[in-house]
């Protein structure tokens, strides 16, 4: 018996007919082939599908490294730039302005100083390290030439004793000096509180706000009268003197700044308007600004959370070392050379030749200047007072033009000038002339700084007013002249500076008067010197 779709068979049928045996092995035949072909085409298309999910994957593994390589870049490229413009930011030293027709103003935010922040960087601190190795080298050569010529090491100490003699007058000069300047605040307060009494635009009020502003130029003229009377009466050395007028100065500048900050919050207020009526400032406040290393008055300034007192200690100590130093200059350099003139006729070979002497310690004057009062002594005040804006200076050493030299070598002054002379006459006064303004500017700097030099030396010798003042002013029309010739003509003028005023100095140390009035402090000794 046989099995034909899935029904017994007799097997004795099939025998007795052939044909019906084919058919029935082609029936059995036929599922065995199909399940066959069924398996191969699995099989294949199984194969296939694992070939295609390999080659996508192959294909989205390298699409996501392309893509992770382009993000890479761009995320690159984008902190650069954003690096760029968050340093752009940090040294920026204007706000955008308001209107469309006013200037921007000075804008404060938490930086370094740019050698603060030089620093960091090793090789700008092997300098760093490299010049303090060299003033450690000059003070042991100081101490054994000091020991075989006077058997005592001096280190400049007797010249920096006599440039700071009686400092007790200095301090007692600057105290009432400082206790003044809170007069200044009491009577702002004064001024602000009782205008209110009378009726806006009224015939009284006009004379009440004139009169407090004539009140308050009489007292800046008293002011800068007092102080340097005091220094000629008592006949104060060049440092302390120093001390003095540019104390004074400062502090002119300082109440200029609160006036004129302050001032127009009460004179632009309308008592019917919705505006809130102004108060004047905290006394803690003015106090702050008195001694904040800043010239510009702002209610509030960005502070740091901690004063970091081994970064003070550090920044006096550069103090006192850049002292000793100008003390050994000129002790070392510049004595020796000028103390004789006046006891003989100045020939014109002599004076070339002083004068390229003193290209050395004259640039080394200059910077030192620079690195005591703008770096050292600034940041020391500024951690002291929590003052977290330290940008008191740009890289001004980089600087291709004397436009760009000016406005970043003295940040300080600059923006006062900028502020409150620069601004106001481009503003209120010249009807937008530049021209009127800058040589404004340049007008009121060379003032203070020839006062300054003139009651310093006890002689007005206009070196500076007609270097800097004169060639400056026309240096500053051209757009660039080179890194190079910048550093040349500072060498070249403060070498001249220095020879200059060491040669009148010690002229009128060694040669007498010959007219007892005022004209003697104006003509210079150096050229009029009568020899027998």
């Amino acid at each position: 018996m046989s099995v034909a779709n899935g029904k017994p068979v007799p097997i004795e049928k099939f025998s007795e007919c052939p044909e019906d045996r084919k058919k029935h092995d082609a029936e059995i035949m036929e599922p065995k082939e199909s399940r066959i072909q069924e398996m191969i085409s699995n099989e294949l298309q199984g194969q296939m599908q694992e070939i295609r999910q390999d080659i996508l994957e192959l294909v989205n593994n390298r699409m996501n490294c392309m893509v992770s390589d382009i993000l890479q870049r761009m995320d690159k490229e984008t902190s650069s730039e954003s690096k760029d413009i968050v340093d752009s930011e940090k040294y920026s030293n204007r706000s955008k302005p308001t209107k469309g027709d006013t200037l921007p103003n000075k804008k404060f935010l938490p930086r370094n100083s740019v050698l603060t922040d030089l620093y960091e960087i090793k090789h700008i601190r092997a300098i760093y390290n490299l010049i303090i190795s060299v003033l450690i080298l000059l003070l042991i050569h100081t101490a054994v030439y000091d020991i075989r010529t006077t058997g005592t090491p001096d280190f400049a100490l007797g010249t920096i004793q006599k440039g700071f003699a009686k400092f007790s007058i200095v301090f007692y000069v600057w105290s009432l000096m400082a206790a003044s300047t809170s007069g200044v605040y009491a009577a702002f307060c004064y001024w602000a509180t009782r205008r209110a009494q009378w009726e806006p635009k009224s015939f009284a009020r006009k004379i009440w706000d004139y009169g407090a502003l004539l009140s308050f130029i009489v007292y800046e003229i008293i002011f800068i009268i007092l102080p340097t009377r005091s220094v000629l009466k008592e006949d104060l050395p060049i440092a302390s003197s120093l001390i003095i007028l540019m104390e004074q100065t400062r502090m002119v500048m300082k109440t200029h700044a609160f006036v004129r900050t302050v001032a127009p919050r009460f004179l632009s207020y309308k008592p019917h308007s919705e505006m809130t009526a102004p108060n004047p400032p905290d006394f803690s406040k003015f106090i702050y600004f008195m001694f904040a290393p800043t010239l510009i008055y702002q209610d509030s300034y960005p502070r740091t959370k901690k004063i970091r007192w081994n970064f003070v200690l550090v920044n006096f100590a550069e103090v006192a070392t850049v002292i000793v130093f100008v003390g050994l200059l000129y002790q070392r350099l510049l004595q020796p050379t000028f103390e004789d003139f006046g006891t003989q006729p100045i020939e014109v070979g002599m004076l070339a030749l002083n004068i390229t002497t003193s290209i050395t310690p004259g640039i080394l004057l200059f910077v030192s200047g620079f690195y005591l009062l703008l770096h050292s002594w600034m940041n020391a005040c500024a951690e002291i007072l929590r003052f977290s804006d330290k940008m008191f200076y740009k890289d001004w050493w980089n600087s291709k033009s004397y436009r760009t030299y000016y406005r970043t070598w003295n940040i300080v002054v600059h923006d006062w000038l900028y502020t409150f002379i620069y601004k106001d006459m481009y503003e209120i006064v010249t009807s937008r002339n530049k021209t009127a303004s800058t040589l404004m500017v340049f007008f009121i700097s060379a003032i203070f700084h020839e006062y300054i030099l003139s009651f310093t030396f006890r002689f007005f010798y206009p070196v500076m007013l007609t270097l800097f003042g004169g060639i400056g002013i026309g240096l500053t029309a051209m757009k660039s002249s080179g890194n190079v010739f910048i550093w040349f003509s500072l060498l070249l003028g403060n070498g001249m500076i220095a020879s200059l005023y060491c040669m009148e100095y010690f002229a009128r140390v060694n040669c007498p008067p010959s007219r007892d009035d005022f004209l003697d402090l104006v003509i210079p000794r150096t050229w009029t010197c009568i020899f027998k």
